[in-house]
């Protein structure tokens, strides 16, 4: 008897992985926002204190922010890509090898290519806006100057 090829989760695991990580990002988000609020408070006694180094340390955050958003949109236009083009060589969505929920319907053949054609797409448009928002901040950062 052949195995199927995918890796599958029951239901309820599945359930618990996805409250999980909802969680964990809800923790991180949270912690994000009070290191904020924190280094907010720092950069206005900074900007009293020398306004020539507050405006270059926030250009400098405003650069790592650059290269935080668009890496992570790129890396997630990378995996989506990678996922869409194993579809399409193996004609099987998801692909071969995949983690699947328990019961969770598997495309073969003409409806599966055309599934990774659409999410290649998508994988394209997310690399571009990652692009984009990469120079717009970066340009952005470039125009922060002290005034007056």
């Amino acid at each position: 008897m052949k195995q199927e090829p995918y890796r599958v989760l029951s239901r309820a695991r599945a359930a618990w992985i996805g409250a999980l990580l909802l969680a964990t990002a809800a923790v991180i988000v949270w912690i994000a926002i009070r290191q904020m609020r924190a280094s907010t408070a720092d950069l206005e006694v900074l900007l009293d204190q020398s306004p020539e180094q507050a405006v270059a340390e926030v250009v400098r955050r405003v650069r790592l922010y650059a290269w935080l958003y668009g890496g992570s949109l790129l890396a997630i236009a990378s995996w989506i890509a990678w996922m869409a083009s194993r579809a399409i060589r193996t004609g099987r969505m998801p692909p071969p090898g995949s983690w699947i929920v328990e019961g969770q319907r598997i495309h073969e053949g003409a409806a599966a290519s055309r599934r990774g054609k659409i999410l290649l797409a998508i994988a394209c448009a997310l690399a571009l806006l990652a692009v984009g928002l990469f120079v717009m901040l970066w340009r952005l950062a470039g125009t922060i100057v002290v005034s007056g």
